[in-house]
């Protein structure tokens, strides 16, 4: 294991930052390159993490609700990932978080908004291979005309592994990270795609994907999309409405759409018709 001079990183999304400090290069080098684009100056700290080694591949870390000890390093950044990220949502006062991917095409704003298992990780990568430039596979901030997202790579179930197969074939070693359970870390740019910090929405869309299913897509009125985001809302306590007037905002501005699909390039080609337009 590689020791070196104790660093920190500070992970930075919605106006907070969790940090962390450790003198184990190992992580260091996954984290410069899964969530390089979340890397900032210090900013307010809502967590620290201090990893130590406390033996042959066992770590010791340490945070602000205690000592934890993992096995590995691909445990203690699933962790961290995991951890930090409903942190960060947790604290985030600067807009309303919401679970959605976004992309953009066109220097237009597209917002993925749906729940574990609709699609949305497998249909961003495929799009970010397609061109688009990417801006988060996971959770969005609405901020004032724009949204922000925690650009961390593309993460991958074991069922999207046609994806970076596909398109990546045999991956190389930096920027792509494989767990035991099949799951893989991506940085969007092996696909090809440039990495923005934010973007002005313009399409908003409502994944399902239905095995064998005809691509159908049904326009949805701002109340019906309102009502959806509302139930991908992370942080409503923050708030005194909840984040129903800046989600309300979105729902009145953007094209919405229910996108039903089960295969990739037929919706890849509605969704490029539909942003250039």
């Amino acid at each position: 294991m590689n020791l070196d001079i104790a660093q920190d990183r500070s992970i930075f999304f919605a106006g907070n930052a969790i940090k962390v400090s450790t003198d184990l290069s190992s992580l260091l080098d996954l984290i410069d390159s899964h969530l390089k684009y979340c890397i900032t100056e210090p900013q307010p700290v809502v967590a620290e993490y201090k990893l130590t080694v406390a033996g042959d591949n066992t770590f010791l870390l340490s945070h602000n609700d205690g000592k934890f000890f993992f096995k590995g390093t691909l445990q203690v950044l699933f962790y961290l990932m995991q951890d930090g990220i409903t942190r960060l949502n947790g604290a985030a006062r600067l807009g309303p978080v919401i679970h959605a991917a976004a992309l953009t095409h066109h220097d237009r704003g597209l917002i993925l908004c749906g729940e574990s298992g609709s699609g949305k990780s497998t249909l961003t990568a495929w799009l970010a291979a397609h061109g688009f430039g990417y801006l988060t596979d996971e959770v969005i901030c609405l901020e004032g005309e724009e949204i922000s997202g925690l650009t961390r790579s593309i993460v991958l179930k074991r069922g999207s592994a046609f994806v970076w197969q596909h398109w990546l074939g045999n991956p190389p070693a930096e920027g792509f990270l494989q767990f035991a359970d099949g799951t893989t870390w991506i940085n969007p740019t092996l696909f090809g795609a440039d990495v923005c910090s934010r973007a002005t929405p313009h399409t908003l869309i409502f994944p399902r994907y239905i095995p064998n299913a005809a691509l159908h897509v049904e326009p949805l009125k701002p109340a019906d999309a309102l009502f959806r985001l509302m139930k991908g809302l992370v942080n409503a306590r923050n708030f005194p409405d909840g984040g129903l007037a800046a989600a309300s905002r979105l729902a009145k501005r953007v094209h919405a759409w229910q996108l039903t699909y089960s295969d990739l390039e037929s919706a890849t080609a509605w969704l490029q018709q539909t942003l250039a337009d």
